[in-house]
């Protein structure tokens, strides 16, 4: 089946979902400047605001379909997510501490002493909420990964997808979102749970991902 079979298979749990290309958005490009410290966020990375998934071109969908096709179920464990706690909460979560900036703004009104402190918050301060997040996905991918390499018989080389990924928590492409050791432990664990079988934690998410799979 052809990418977009696999978005309109994944607008029944997600009517609104949506695929935009960072190239031709405005927004995007906006964000690619402002994102300096993800050299690769406009040409390697996809990001999703709200329902609406920014994949880097066509020409990155038509070229990678089957990891594009993974890149989109990552992306929609994000929508799940943001779905059950509402979307406002999860962007906040997500892109806290930074986040808290925004209460700089108001508080410029009542002293710019007070004020100034919050501007520390834009600094590359860890974040649990958004490490949290992108673990959930990320062990999603793996899981997809290994159904997918099993039902088009290809290797999905888990273990060295498990070191591409945990990198992603350590480095700048995330703002260095966890610099702390403690998950390749976890992402060992569910490497292992994967191998045998298993989804890599209990979340009614992963029905959601086995129907999808076999639309891919």
């Amino acid at each position: 089946m052809s990418f977009q079979d696999l978005v309109q298979a994944s607008q029944k749990y997600f009517p609104d979902l949506q695929i935009k290309y960072k190239t031709e958005s405005t927004l995007m490009q906006w964000l690619g400047k402002l994102l300096f410290f993800n050299k690769s966020f406009m040409t390697s990375y996809t990001t999703t605001i709200g329902s609406t998934v920014y994949f880097p071109s066509q020409p990155f969908v038509k070229v990678r379909p089957i990891s594009a096709a993974i890149i989109l179920l990552h992306e929609l464990v994000h929508i799940k997510d943001a779905k059950k706690i509402s979307k406002p909460l999860f962007g906040f979560l997500y892109l806290s501490p930074q986040s808290l900036v925004l209460l700089l703004i108001p508080l410029l009104f009542v002293s710019w002493k007070i004020a100034l402190p919050f501007l520390l918050l834009a600094a590359p301060i860890p974040s649990f909420f958004r490490m949290y997040f992108e673990k959930r996905a990320y062990f999603a991918s793996l899981y997809v990964m290994n159904i997918l390499g099993k039902r088009l018989s290809f290797d999905p080389m888990l273990d060295k997808q498990k070191v591409y990924f945990e990198s992603q928590f350590k480095g700048s492409y995330y703002y260095f979102m966890w610099p702390f050791g403690g998950l390749d432990k976890e992402f060992d664990q569910a490497v292992d749970k994967i191998k045998a079988g298993q989804r890599p934690y209990e979340d009614p998410v992963f029905d959601m991902l086995d129907d999808l799979c076999t639309k891919v």
